[in-house]
């Protein structure tokens, strides 16, 4: 952490980039550091190739995130919530990455890969709850006074990655920096309206749709639904609506793992993968196998086909995942 905090304090302008498609900790995160820098006189612009969900705007910070980011005016890039450049979704990245001169990658996600240059300094720490548990901790260690605009973005993000405090990854550093940062002012009944309540009304119909689609396999142990692209058109809801939902399908008490599969764009898809630690079923090793990743009891991939050919391969992976396990028990 201290060569970290040395390259931080050595830069004058930094991006914090994190993966397309942010959820509440990449933002989060990203923001409570931002709003962190600032105060030490840093120039600092947050960028995600596909913006940030409306469901966000609540936060403090939020005009942090750039539309559009002029990669080669800064001196340090900050890589947080995922450990490559892939994941950022950034078109022809591996010739912008060329010109970052420093690097910097603090994630919570299984070290599978990571970005590497001359100049690089990453902390991967896959036993942290989010990886606004670590920034806080970084923070912390820097000595930076923690407002209250910070410390609710980092509620945020250790609230959503933690669902609301109920995954099994809620543990003592997660309920620990949460209590510090309560004290700072944030209100956890606001944040927790906005991302679990305050459905638009299109949002409940995008729900219902995938809701009533809901088929459990006694065979794979899994409880699947699907949402098309026309199903979102017709809801007048957005792909940012489904937030949240593979979390309601994984409540079905006779499943495994629940996978959530969503149309983006034509025979591309989406999957999200969720499971609890009761079950015994690690999701990424599924996700990895679709060229995906993620953590054991939350991970997701993308592949390309139609819904139902999709869900007939992820069956069969599954099955020969049992198999495989069955036969080295």
């Amino acid at each position: 952490m201290k060569k970290i905090i040395e390259q931080i304090k050595n830069s004058r302008n930094i991006l914090i980039l994190s993966h397309k498609n942010p959820d509440g900790d990449a933002v989060g995160s990203s923001l409570a550091l931002a709003l962190a820098l600032k105060t030490l006189g840093k120039e600092v612009s947050c960028f995600s190739v596909s913006g940030i969900p409306e469901v966000f705007n609540f936060l403090p910070g939020v005009d942090f995130f750039r539309k559009g980011a002029d990669f080669m005016n800064y001196d340090l890039v900050v890589l947080l919530d995922c450990a490559t450049f892939s994941r950022t979704g950034i078109e022809d990245i591996q010739r912008v990455a060329a010109s970052f001169d420093r690097l910097i990658i603090v994630d919570h996600h299984p070290k599978t890969e990571v970005e590497e240059s001359a100049e690089s300094e990453y902390w991967i720490d896959e036993k942290k709850s989010s990886t606004a548990v670590m920034i806080y901790e970084l923070l912390i260690e820097m000595g930076v006074n923690i407002s209250k605009d910070v410390a609710t973005c980092l509620l945020t993000g250790i609230f959503t990655d933690t669902g609301g405090f109920q995954h099994s990854n809620t543990d003592e550093s997660s309920m620990r920096a949460a209590a510090e940062l309560m004290k700072k002012g944030p209100r956890i009944e606001k944040i927790s309206r906005n991302m679990f309540s305050g459905k638009s009304v299109p949002a409940i119909k995008l729900w219902g749709k995938a809701l009533s689609r809901i088929e459990n396999s006694s065979n794979t142990g899994m409880a699947v639904s699907y949402v098309t692209m026309e199903d979102i058109e017709e809801a007048g809801a957005k792909e940012e609506d489904l937030s949240g939902l593979i979390s309601v399908i994984n409540t079905v008490s006779d499943a495994k793992f629940s996978l959530l599969l969503t149309e983006y764009d034509k025979n591309k898809i989406k999957g999200s993968l969720r499971s609890e630690d009761y079950k015994g079923m690690d999701v990424s090793r599924l996700a990895r196998g679709l060229g995906g990743g993620g953590h054991k009891l939350a991970s997701g991939f993308e592949m390309e086909g139609d819904i139902g050919r999709s869900i007939a391969k992820i069956s069969n992976m599954v099955l020969r995942l049992k198999d495989k396990t069955n036969k080295e028990g």
